[in-house]
């Protein structure tokens, strides 16, 4: 089974008004020895407008990061970095209403996701916080650094992202990870009480 993490960044901090400019993925491989992870795969994408100085100051990305020959962040182009071969069983991001506002159910197929934000809130609701970065460093994540940085780069965030999902993925299949993905959200006190429960049963994936 092959799951296909995916970041986007994009031009402008409103999804309504902005496009992508970067795609990154990691892919993460069922074996024997458990999930394994793969390296980064990225593509920058010529932006149709310049970006703001509020996005800049997220990314870092400036207009001389974009050779005039690049390709346009198009439901095309999109589609085939989504499916590229080997093509994904199942697709992930931190915060998939982010990725999913630009990678449309007709660019992905109707792939089913994982929320590795969503998840986190459910299987650690203890964590001080859920953010891809918190986790990181609260889950003490052993990362290859030049591949994990910079942060807010589509490459490196995946990277930081794909792991996680492997610490979820120790703790339940994929199935369940849906299952959670899906779960409505429960607020943070709440979420404490539930996972207390869930320890103490140690039934939370028999």
């Amino acid at each position: 089974m092959r799951l296909r993490v995916i970041d986007l960044e994009t031009s402008g901090n409103h999804p309504g008004s902005s496009e992508v400019i970067e795609f990154g993925s990691v892919d993460l491989i069922s074996s024997k020895e458990g999930w394994q992870i793969e390296r980064p795969h990225t593509q920058l994408f010529l932006p149709n407008a310049p970006l703001t100085p509020e996005t800049q100051a997220v990314h870092h990305l400036m207009e001389k990061d974009f050779a005039s020959d690049l390709p346009r962040a198009t439901p095309e182009t999109l589609a085939a970095l989504v499916h590229r071969a080997p093509t994904p069983d199942m697709l992930a991001a931190h915060h998939i209403a982010f990725e999913r506002y630009f990678l449309t159910d007709s660019i992905t197929q109707e792939l089913p996701w994982l929320c590795t934000l969503r998840i986190g809130q459910k299987l650690w609701p203890e964590a001080p916080r859920h953010t891809n970065q918190i986790l990181r460093y609260w889950l003490k994540l052993d990362l290859d650094r030049a591949l994990a940085s910079p942060a807010h780069r589509a490459g490196p965030d995946a990277y930081v992202t794909a792991h996680i999902l492997q610490r979820q993925l120790a703790l339940a299949p994929p199935e369940e990870l849906f299952r959670l993905t899906q779960a409505k959200h429960v607020r943070r006190g709440s979420a404490l009480r539930s996972g207390k429960q869930l320890n103490r049963q140690e039934q939370l994936f028999p």
